[in-house]
């Protein structure tokens, strides 16, 4: 049996994310990125990305297609000393929303956008994102950005998705 349809989804939104080079063209090189884990990043990791699946919803249409929405949470994380946590947070919520709107042939910010995961899904909607500032020895900051994904299916599939 195949994955159910968000797991599989959630994969492609994790080549994505590793795709966050300063090679590629973003302002940061991610070390570490992890699905729906508790386990507190440690410095080493930084920049460091988490990202879980916060809820599926479904609505049917009046043709009989189930369409689901996915809500999409990514945090990322990177330390500083010299510059202002906030510039540093939009440069990392930057980041994130433009990897996830370009495909893994075309990685760079220069390429062309891909707005729907090379057919996987019929929308990404960027809800926005809160900044994360600490306060500690260790100044870190980070951004919490909030998507949702829309996808079609047959009712009651699983693990079917798309345009």
């Amino acid at each position: 049996m195949a994955d159910p349809a968000p797991t599989q989804i959630l994969d492609i939104i994790a080549t994505r994310l590793a795709n966050i080079t300063t090679t590629n063209g973003y302002y940061t090189d991610v070390k570490k990125i992890v699905r729906g884990s508790l386990e507190p990043f440690k410095g080493y990791d930084l920049p460091f990305i988490y990202y879980w699946m916060d809820s599926l919803s479904n609505e049917r249409s009046v043709y009989d297609d189930d369409n689901r929405s996915i809500d999409l949470s990514i945090g990322i994380h990177d330390l500083t000393r010299d510059r202002s946590f906030n510039d540093v947070a939009n440069e990392l919520a930057a980041d994130v929303i433009i990897a996830l709107n370009r495909s893994d042939a075309n990685p760079k910010v220069s390429d062309d956008p891909n707005y729907d995961l090379n057919d996987a899904i019929s929308d990404l909607v960027f809800n926005g994102y809160d900044t994360l500032i600490s306060g500690n020895q260790d100044p870190w900051c980070g951004a919490l950005i909030r998507f949702t994904l829309k996808y079609r299916c047959d009712p009651f599939e699983v693990s079917s998705y798309g345009a």
